[in-house]
């Protein structure tokens, strides 16, 4: 999983930092079709996602809400990120950590809480691929700081992470866009002590889950 995560955020980072005199181009046409890309400032977002295998698609589901802030030629993005799911699904156990057995783990839910700020751009690329008009993309990357309640050890974990997400949007009026939606969040987190000379390795846990759903965002 972190080989493919790794692959995917080299191409997120190729992406966000394209040839200048590209951007400069694509800058261009974004700011001179006021229908693609509008004056306003603000966005605010609203994404709603799911485990990406349709039979287990509730094994984890997350809940987003995203604030951009429109700078020079890129957003602010900010995330706060609401995500329950099974343990299995989220993370490989180390019994030191949670103190358990992994058949006492794997079909438990518990909530995992992210806080996330990062980078963002908009490009319109896929509008040369598909046969739909308004249609435009958003990459973004995150560092986020994470909150992890283990509902069967009672432990809670916390410790940093990253997210990235890429969206395909449709804007259906000046205000509004709706489309669809990948997230993968990445997360290294450990408990307390539980004595003295316990080191760090023996309590933290690694979480890595993806995502597919809906991105309902808005301009102000």
């Amino acid at each position: 999983m972190i080989k493919y995560f790794n692959s995917f955020l080299i191409f997120l980072i190729f992406s966000l930092l394209l040839n200048q005199s590209l951007q400069a181009s694509e800058e261009f046409i974004l700011r001179s079709e006021t229908n693609f890309n509008p004056s306003f400032h603000n966005r605010f977002s609203f994404l709603l996602g799911v485990n990406p295998s349709l039979t287990k698609s509730t094994d984890v589901t997350n809940i987003t809400f995203s604030y951009g802030k429109k700078m020079e030629d890129f957003w602010l993005d900010t995330n706060f990120l609401i995500t329950n799911g099974l343990f299995s699904k989220m993370t490989t156990n180390n019994s030191d950590a949670t103190t358990l057995l992994n058949s006492k783990l794997v079909d438990k839910k518990s909530n995992f809480i992210s806080f996330g700020v990062g980078v963002a751009r908009e490009s319109r690329y896929s509008q040369n691929l598909l046969p739909f008009k308004d249609l435009y993309e958003l990459m973004a990357a995150d560092i986020t700081y994470n909150l992890y309640k283990e509902s069967a050890s009672t432990k809670t974990f916390t410790g940093p992470g990253m997210i990235a997400k890429f969206s395909l949007l449709k804007k259906f009026s000046e205000y509004t866009s709706l489309g669809t939606h990948f997230t993968y969040n990445l997360a290294v987190i450990k408990r307390s002590q539980d004595f003295a000379t316990e080191n760090s390795s023996s309590r933290s846990l690694t979480l890595s889950y993806m995502t597919l759903g809906f991105d309902f965002s808005f301009y102000l």
